[in-house]
């Protein structure tokens, strides 16, 4: 389930993310592809390279294999959960990156002196 609302996550904030951009004139669908890709690594990638970590360990220090179920789900599902957080929070940030204005770029150049109307007495 908190799957499913992750995957919505991102399709709804990339979406966003590309209207944002096209809107202050950046490259929408560069950050959109930013969005997706911070979205999927944080949510999906991360806690597969968590649980091979963790695996590689309980094979080293030798846990019977009966033991894994019971003493992983609980950090499994934590593991989940917090990707899934970390994964708003990222393309959050990307968001939050994209909504703000660009300056003028006026190359540092002074505005031009007033006009002069003449000796007015």
């Amino acid at each position: 389930m908190l799957s499913i609302l992750g995957i919505v996550a991102i399709v709804v904030i990339t979406i966003q993310v590309y209207k944002t951009a096209a809107g202050t004139e950046r490259n929408a669908s560069g950050w959109a592809a930013i969005t997706v890709v911070i979205g999927i690594a944080i949510q999906f990638v991360m806690p597969v390279i968590i649980a091979f970590l963790i695996g590689v360990y309980l094979v080293v220090t030798g846990t019977p294999a009966e033991q894994l179920q019971n003493g992983l789900f609980g950090l499994m599902s934590v593991i989940g959960v917090a990707a899934i957080v970390l994964s708003i929070v990222g393309m959050f940030l990307v968001a939050r990156h994209v909504s703000k204005v660009k300056d003028d770029n006026t190359n540092g150049q002074a505005p031009p002196p007033p006009p002069v109307f003449g000796n007015i007495q």
